[in-house]
């Protein structure tokens, strides 16, 4: 068995060395219709009119915005009279493939495109009221895609900044997404058919590669900051050399979809106080106290977190025995399971902001900070031992 895995990693590590050379590629056949303003007129006003006679979409004009994993923009459509009579959508939100090469080749080394194209594709219809209304997404190899989206005005929904605390009402209206989400999925016998493409994250496009860069970062990057802990610089490097046993400790419970990158600034809330969900680029299969311990890690202050930790999980569980879900763990053992999660959701602040937020450094503080006190309070390090003095 052994020798199997070595030989299904050397093959993943090859896939994913391919898939870099085509990120990395200045060109694919077609890749005009893979970016900001690659949806034209005419498709999208089949997305948006196909039952209004007459309606037609006379330009489309792109308004660059933000780049970060992927270029963003917003799309300001131009009806004809038919199509302003029906009061048609005059805007949307677009995403498509980077213009930068290190964010292209990311994109395509670990298939964060891939994944949000085939939610929308496959499996937007299911959780369609916990997030944005999808008017195409399609996908080319090499980071390459193009996803359209409708867009909510500020009177309608209330949106979040990167590395943003969120008041506690939104945070339980979160929860409860979070609860319907993965009760629709938890332990469907689709991830052995239709969604065998969602795998855990261990066996996600390129994971090979990040294992072997994470050490590396810890030791450049997060090793030398004289604000992290000395207890926190040691239990990040004991989680990363034992990662493969952390990994099966999760794959081993009850599997549902995950978000994967469940922080504040990928929810909104709307008018009405429910929450809903975008940026689906990291979803795969995990039991679904990753999504919520990794909301909780992001988006609350020390001591809002500390108060409201275990009600919220309670909240969760809740919710998940409302949408039907039966085998729902005990509120000792979810608690925990978040202890020791704590750290994934660490992992996934850190990493990113050496590699692409190192410079604001009000931004790394905050997070920084943030972690260190989930990670203490929750003494996160002992549930770690206690993972590998079974395992081991």
């Amino acid at each position: 068995m052994p020798r199997m895995v070595e030989i299904a990693a050397i093959v993943e590590v090859g896939r994913t060395l391919k898939n870099i050379a085509l990120g990395a590629s200045p060109w694919v056949p077609g890749q005009r219709h893979y970016g900001i303003g690659g949806f034209t007129a005419d498709e999208l006003t089949a997305a948006l009119a196909s039952d209004i006679p007459g309606a037609r979409i006379e330009s489309v004009d792109v308004i660059a915005g933000d780049a970060m994993t992927t270029d963003h923009a917003h799309l300001v459509l131009t009806w004809n009279a038919d199509g302003r009579a029906a009061q048609l959508p005059t805007a949307l939100f677009t995403k498509g493939t980077p213009a930068g090469v290190s964010t292209r080749i990311l994109n395509s080394a670990f298939g964060l495109c891939q994944n949000e194209v085939r939610f929308y594709n496959e499996l937007y219809p299911a959780v369609a009221d916990i997030t944005l209304t999808p008017y195409g997404a399609r996908l080319r190899s090499g980071g390459r895609f193009a996803i359209a989206l409708a867009t909510l005005e500020p009177n309608e929904a209330t949106f979040f900044e990167l590395g943003s605390t969120v008041p506690l009402g939104h945070a339980e209206a979160v929860i409860d997404s979070l609860a319907k989400l993965h009760a629709a999925y938890w332990n469907s016998p689709r991830f052995g058919g239709a969604l065998k493409w969602l795998t855990p994250y261990s066996r996600q496009p390129g994971w090979p590669i990040g294992q072997r860069v994470m050490p590396l970062i810890n030791r450049t990057w997060l090793q030398r900051r004289d604000d992290v802990p000395t207890e926190i610089k040691q239990l990040t490097t004991r989680y990363l050399k034992n990662q493969n046993i952390f990994d099966t400790e999760l794959e081993s419970m009850s599997p549902t979809f995950c978000h994967g990158d469940t922080h504040a600034a990928n929810t909104f809330t709307r008018a009405d106080g429910t929450a809903g969900l975008f940026d689906w680029q990291q979803v795969h299969k995990a039991n679904g106290m990753r999504d919520v311990t990794y909301f909780i890690g992001w988006s609350l202050e020390p001591e809002a977190r500390a108060a409201s930790e275990k009600d919220l999980i309670a909240r969760y569980l809740g919710g998940l025995r409302t949408h039907g879900v039966d085998d729902v763990p005990s509120l000792a053992d979810a608690f925990e399971l978040h202890r020791w999660l704590m750290v994934i959701a660490w992992n996934a602040a850190w990493a990113p902001l050496a590699m692409y937020g190192g410079d604001d450094e009000t931004l790394c503080t905050g997070l920084l900070s943030r972690f260190t006190a989930a990670l203490q309070d929750l003494d996160t390090a002992e549930a770690l031992r206690g993972i590998l003095d079974r395992r081991t």
